[in-house]
């Protein structure tokens, strides 16, 4: 009976959204992204470098989530009027 609900919230979607604050659920998973990925390149872990690397790939990979959705936004404005 648990293992039923567990997996029933698996299973069924959850409803986000399409507005602009939909874009800060993805902010956990980008942090999540950004350690691991830095846990497993850096040859040594220091945690001063770990934590300002890990930190600049977090923004580097928003910043460019951002510049993203403004071009295709630009683009779907230009094309569809």
């Amino acid at each position: 009976m648990i293992a039923d609900y567990c997996l029933a919230g698996l299973m069924a979607p959850v409803y986000i959204g399409t507005t602009p604050y939909a874009f800060f659920l993805a902010l956990p998973l980008i942090v999540v992204i950004a350690v691991v990925y830095k846990a497993t390149k850096l040859e040594k872990i220091e945690f001063v470098s770990f934590v300002r690397e890990s930190f600049l790939l977090f923004c580097s990979i928003v910043v460019f989530m951002v510049v993203a959705a403004i071009i295709i936004f630009a683009v779907m404005k230009l094309t569809i009027g």
